[in-house]
């Protein structure tokens, strides 16, 4: 019975994973001009499909797809009735007797229930109030979430040679505009544009031009021209500081719940990870691997502290 019962659960992991001609497709889109689809019963016991004596509830499609619709209950429906009929077609072939297809089916069945337990202990873990406002008062000089980004705005145009480019800042230097000579004079993508660049966050401005850039531009002023400076392409950059907004922290209002969220997701991360340290302690001469792989660690982690 076991046997059935864990080929069964692989069988439905396969097909669920999979979701190929016979697995739970996504309702399609209803088409105009069609008649209203029935309005699915309240009670979860309601039987949507039966196979060889075994049922399928309403409540238990809502296991693969909460709050479905109609057409998604029917395609879960056919999802099902053909995994019980897959499921007995193999025990017939004997499938269930294969060496490779136990194992597998072992390790589903036992990670579907371990799986379940994992959630259960995630589902306990609770952030406080005053862990929220805790971090935000210890971290919001530091914690660049907590920050609305410094952004600068300005106006280039990128040549080939310095050469090239002195001879642009002379011309801006006489009176001329920019913006103008960008459309003619530069080789950048938004030449077309003016070489207009607004609102540019710092980091962005690195990544694109390199620090260099991003520096001269930090230590100008506004309406001032900078160049040549060589850009992460090794091409010349001529430009108009355009105004800056400098970075501030955030109101707490605004980020509590991207706090809470962080705290959460890190505590559950941490329960898991404390439940398998203390199982593993606990069961460490009942469950262990095999000498060479610790050997093997060993090594390494000799290798780590004497680079140190």
């Amino acid at each position: 019975m076991k046997k059935r019962i864990v080929l069964s659960v692989l069988l439905s992991t396969i097909l669920l994973a999979s979701q190929f001609a016979f697995g739970v497709q996504p309702a399609a889109p209803a088409e105009p001009n069609q008649p209203p689809k029935p309005e699915l019963p309240k009670d979860g016991n309601f039987v949507v499909a039966t196979c060889d004596g075994k049922n399928l509830t309403l409540r238990e499609v809502g296991y693969f797809v909460p709050n479905a619709d109609f057409d998604t209950v029917k395609n879960v429906a056919d999802y099902w009735i053909n995994t019980q009929l897959l499921y007995q077609e193999a025990v017939k072939k004997a499938i269930d007797k294969d060496e490779k297809t136990k194992l597998l089916a072992d390790i589903a069945f036992k990670k579907a229930i371990a799986t379940a337990y994992i959630e259960q202990v995630q589902n306990d873990v609770k952030v406080s109030d005053s862990e929220v406002q805790k971090y935000y008062d210890e971290n919001k000089e530091t914690d660049p979430r907590l920050k609305e980004p410094t952004y600068i705005s300005f106006s280039h145009i990128t040549v080939d040679t310095p050469e090239k480019a002195n001879d642009i800042i002379e011309q801006i230097n006489k009176g001329a505009e920019i913006n103008e000579l960008a459309k003619t004079e530069s080789v950048a993508a938004d030449a077309k544009k003016g070489g207009k660049s607004a609102k540019f966050r710092e980091e962005s401005i690195a990544q694109r031009y390199g620090k260099d850039f991003l520096d001269a531009l930090n230590n100008a002023t506004e309406g001032q021209i900078i160049g040549p400076i060589k850009n992460k392409e090794g091409k010349y950059e001529v430009a108009r500081h355009e105004g800056k907004r400098a970075s501030y922290i955030l109101p707490f209002d605004n980020v509590k719940d991207q706090i809470k969220s962080t705290l959460e997701n890190e505590k559950k991360k941490n329960a898991v990870q404390d439940l398998l340290n203390n199982l593993q302690e606990k069961s460490k001469d009942k469950c262990k691997k095999a000498d060479i792989f610790t050997e093997s660690q060993k090594a390494v982690d000799g290798e780590k502290n004497s680079v140190k």
